[in-house]
């Protein structure tokens, strides 16, 4: 059972699920949902398998609602407003765990803002490692054109082949000047539709929480 917070942001309150580990933190972490206007939840099944994942390797997780869901304050904002205020929460969060390593993870759009938070954290404030899956890098369903910034850093980037709505071909287009690896579940949609444990695996495999 998740327990819930609120912490001050830049338009009012920001709503957030915590989850604690079993066993001593070792680091905490800001896993973020996907489009708020299309289901987005920090409820969705991806968050929700990032959350396990992270609490199982010991992490404090927290799950932010974006602005206008559950009791967050302010109408959506196609990821500017909401990257303010997840910077908002990482601030909060790094003085209130000073001595924990900080992660992260975001899933569609989440992982928007976070790639958008990344580059503008000191070095310092970065996340240890990064964990995206679903990266929107260009336009979506021909409704927005997504300006995703480059990034250097120890990062996860996991997409599905047959993603309808942000396609590899756009990521790899992203990714090829930068030389990042990319996880390509084949067959999989947008959503990892019957590949939650592929997801989890790779995960799994890259995560390292001392």
């Amino acid at each position: 059972m998740s327990d819930t917070i609120h912490i001050q942001g830049l338009v009012g309150n920001i709503e957030i699920l915590v989850d604690y580990p079993e066993n001593e933190a070792k680091a905490f972490a800001v896993v973020c949902h996907p489009h708020p206007l299309q289901g987005g939840t920090p409820q969705h099944k991806v968050p929700t398998l990032l959350t396990k994942i992270f609490t199982q390797n010991d992490c404090i997780v927290y799950r932010p609602y974006f602005r206008g869901l559950g009791q967050t304050a302010g109408l959506h904002d196609d990821g500017f407003g909401e990257t303010d205020d997840i910077l908002t929460l990482i601030s909060h969060l790094q003085t209130l765990h000073p001595q924990l390593p900080f992660y992260a993870a975001g899933f569609s759009f989440g992982a928007h803002v976070l790639a958008k938070c990344f580059v503008q954290l000191d070095e310092k404030n970065k996340p240890k490692q990064m964990i995206l899956c679903g990266l929107p890098t260009a336009k979506v369903r021909g409704i927005r054109e997504y300006q995703t910034p480059f990034l250097q850093g120890d990062l996860l980037f996991i997409h599905g082949e047959n993603d309808e709505i942000t396609q590899l071909s756009d990521v790899l287009n992203w990714a090829r000047p930068q030389k990042h690896l990319i996880t390509v579940l084949p067959g999989a949609n947008h959503f990892f539709t019957g590949y939650l444990k592929q997801l989890h695996h790779a995960i799994e495999r890259f995560l390292s929480i001392k």
